[in-house]
């Protein structure tokens, strides 16, 4: 049963994202380039929600989710699932690691979300993204990022953050935290938190032969950087806060 579930929600996806990407990248036709980040981000928000009904992803939502664009999404980060999430919450732009463009349609379905790719296997260009991450804000479209850097296994609270990001922000500009976890039955296999060495592939198939996953994510209030603070204080005080708001829930 598990097997035949597998497939079908492989089927289901397939022809999904393949029902999208011709209206999705016909709509992107004359735009300006910032045009067309906004289009991306209301596209990758139909297709989550869409992919995140056929994986079983049931998505519960506190708090209030901001009604104004341009502001900086902060989250812990259990893995691949936490984009679905996110997606369906919000139209965001993501910053997806650019070893995905080179996956086969995948990474082609996720460049149409025209996102903010990250050569995390060079630190060094972390400062260059700095820019981007500010004129996306600064043009209305709201900006997902985990500073973790990696994912856990959402059990053991949150990993040290990058700092890069926060130097983008002035005083004016949102930053809304928020923490998420997966609620899960140990009966029903092992987490859909993609944490080990296990490939995407080997955890994907095992993710989608779960009859239910259920995602649970706690929206803090917006939080704003204070005059003349630098990076490392304002990471370091968001980390603070999405603990606190954790060790709530866990």
């Amino acid at each position: 049963m598990a097997f035949l579930r597998q497939i079908l929600k492989i089927t289901l996806l397939v022809l999904w994202s393949l029902l999208l990407i011709i209206p999705a990248a016909l709509s992107y036709i004359g735009l300006s380039e910032w045009e067309k980040v906004r289009r991306g981000a209301f596209w990758a928000q139909i297709w989550a929600k869409g992919a995140a009904r056929i994986v079983g992803v049931h998505l519960t939502v506190h708090g209030e989710i901001p009604e104004n664009s341009g502001v900086l999404l902060v989250s812990n980060h259990l893995g691949y699932l936490d984009i679905l999430a996110h997606a369906c919450s919000f139209r965001i732009r993501f910053t997806p690691n650019d070893g995905i463009k080179s996956w086969f349609f995948a990474g082609y379905l996720v460049g149409l979300s025209h996102p903010v790719w990250i050569d995390r296997k060079h630190p060094r260009k972390a400062a260059s993204y700095a820019d981007v991450f500010r004129e996306t804000m600064d043009n209305g479209v709201s900006l997902l990022v985990y500073p973790e850097g990696t994912s856990s296994d959402g059990k053991h609270g949150l990993l040290p953050f990058k700092s890069t990001v926060f130097s983008t922000l002035t005083p004016e500009m949102p930053i809304v935290p928020m923490v998420i976890f997966y609620r899960e039955n140990p009966a029903d296999g092992a987490s859909a938190a993609w944490f080990d060495d296990s490939s995407f592939a080997e955890h994907g198939a095992m993710v989608l032969k779960k009859k239910r996953i259920d995602i649970e994510m706690y929206i803090m209030p917006a939080m704003y950087a204070a005059c003349g603070e630098d990076r490392k204080a304002l990471a370091s005080r968001v980390r603070e806060a999405m603990i606190a708001e954790y060790e709530k829930h866990a």
